[in-house]
């Protein structure tokens, strides 16, 4: 896939509502919309996609799957932090969920509802820090830790209303979500606690999600050299296709925006509309 993927979804039936929202969250910071297109998924992306264009910020809204209550919304512009909150308040509350990936590296989503954040998950809180802005322990030695780790855990239970019916959330946290940075990061916590002769604090995340699952693979290699570990390397673009497949985010067996773009069919996602604001 592309470098970087963003791509929202607005629980509502109504491409209107969300273009109509669209426009007061950018009109609301002087960013007027600059063009407006619809036609088949291909064409509006290959002209969204035009560098040329006077629009920095783009959205391609798509039609949603007959099945789906969830209206995908892909961001092919200038990355906007804190738009599914804005939207969900746009859209009077309704729950607004973005999935991202940045290369094969980092997955995750955040979830806004009447307004406001309620849950998020990174699958490595460490993925994106600058060593330059974390302070050197003794002897120069420097420790990436984010700031505030916990809340990049995602918690599957705040949305247990938004699963579909038998999937439940603890099942999510340890098929989908936990394998990975996760994974080792608790396991480290656990061992940590063990030695210290108490025990660690217990996630309740346990069992199996049935409509979908992650594909790990061991590495061959740690980079690091160390011969001894093999990590488990988890494929980030499947991590968000199965998160996608978790909350049926397109369909109840299919998420066709988990490939690059250009290569779906127009078939699948039928017409789209792209708005473009300045």
């Amino acid at each position: 896939m592309s470098i970087a993927t963003t791509i929202f979804h607005a629980k509502t039936h109504s491409i209107e509502a969300v273009e109509r929202a669209l426009e007061t969250v950018f009109k609301a910071q002087n960013r007027p919309a600059v063009m407006r297109l619809e036609g088949t998924f291909s064409a509006v992306l290959a002209r969204a996609l035009d560098p040329n264009l006077a629009a920095n910020y783009r959205y391609l809204i798509c039609r949603p799957h007959p099945q789906s209550a969830w209206i995908p919304i892909i961001e092919l512009g200038v990355r906007t932090v804190g738009l599914e909150e804005r939207l969900s308040r746009a859209l009077g509350g309704a729950a607004v969920f973005t999935i991202f990936v940045y290369g094969d590296g980092l997955s995750g989503y955040r979830l806004a509802r009447n307004g406001v954040e309620v849950d998020r998950y990174t699958s490595d809180p460490t993925y994106l820090l600058d060593s330059a802005d974390i302070p050197a322990e003794r002897e120069g030695e420097v420790r990436l830790e984010h700031p505030d780790q916990e809340r990049e855990r995602g918690r599957p239970e705040r949305f247990a209303d938004l699963l579909p019916e038998g999937t439940a959330p603890e099942d999510v946290w340890r098929v989908v979500l936990a394998p990975g940075w996760w994974e080792q990061h608790d396991a480290e916590v656990a061992a940590q606690a063990a030695e210290g002769g108490s025990a660690p604090e217990d996630n309740g995340n346990s069992g199996q999600v049935a409509q979908s699952s992650v594909n790990v693979q061991d590495d061959q290699n740690d980079q690091e050299g160390d011969q001894d570990d093999e990590e488990e390397e988890v494929d980030e673009v499947d991590r968000l296709r199965c998160i996608a497949l978790a909350l049926e985010l397109w369909g109840p067996d299919d998420y066709p925006f988990a490939q690059e773009l250009e290569d779906i069919p127009n078939k699948l996602v039928g017409p789209a509309l792209f708005v473009g604001f300045a």
